[in-house]
């Protein structure tokens, strides 16, 4: 009976110690957060693909309107090169202005509706104008011989040019003026009853003879894009 019992504890304790080994206990609190580990190296760029195909052209989109057609320009306008003085004059008789020399320029394209309808300018430079351009007729005092006057009068094809004296109304014998003579062509371009006056019509908008004539050199040089 003894024996009994002895064995009967000794599976009781290993029963006890059975249970209190497979008992699971309380779970513990979280632990503290470590530090952040070192950033690792950049990977390598892939490849690039390769480019696609072009895509199909779009459709032409419509016509926009025309715009509002530009201002009259100066295509027309006509002007010589600085012509040398011929130096060939001859007496001559001019209505009002007695005995002259005069000289003949050629200008081929001075036409009959230029002369109706259009303006003609004429330049000179030389001594008595200091080398500066000035519109004709120029007048000047030469000693001796009173007012002169350095005129033109325009024809169809040529300009004739005069020296006149003004004080006594003869001008005879001398020797040429001398210098250079330039010439401008400006066709008339403006409808009828716009003016009583010769006029052109420039970079839209209307210019009388006296209104040209009133401009200086420089003035009519950029007005009409010539080069002085």
């Amino acid at each position: 009976m003894r024996k009994f019992n002895l064995l009967s504890l000794f599976v009781l304790a290993i029963t006890f110690l059975a249970v209190s080994c497979t008992k699971e206990g309380p779970e513990g609190p979280a632990g503290a957060t470590g530090s952040q580990g070192p950033t690792g190296a950049a990977g390598t760029n892939g490849t690039n693909g390769a480019t696609g195909a072009t895509g199909p052209q779009g459709p032409v989109g419509p016509v926009g309107p025309a715009g509002p057609q530009g201002a009259a320009g100066t295509a027309n306008v006509i002007y010589s090169a600085w012509i040398a003085d011929p130096n060939n004059y001859i007496d001559s008789s001019i209505t009002l202005l007695g005995t002259v020399r005069r000289v003949i320029i050629p200008a081929p394209s001075l036409s009959t509706a230029i002369l109706n309808s259009g303006v003609v300018l004429m330049y000179l430079r030389g001594g008595v104008t200091n080398a500066l351009p000035v519109q004709m007729p120029y007048q000047f005092f030469f000693s001796g011989s009173g007012t002169l006057s350095i005129g033109f009068l325009p024809a169809t094809s040529k300009i004739v040019v005069y020296v006149a004296n003004l004080t006594n109304g003869s001008h005879a014998g001398g020797p040429g003026w001398g210098g250079d003579f330039r010439y401008v062509l400006i066709p008339g371009g403006v409808a009828g009853g716009r003016t009583t006056e010769k006029a052109a019509e420039i970079k839209g908008q209307v210019y009388t003879e006296s209104q040209l004539k009133s401009m200086s050199y420089a003035e009519v040089c950029s007005l009409l894009n010539i080069q002085p």
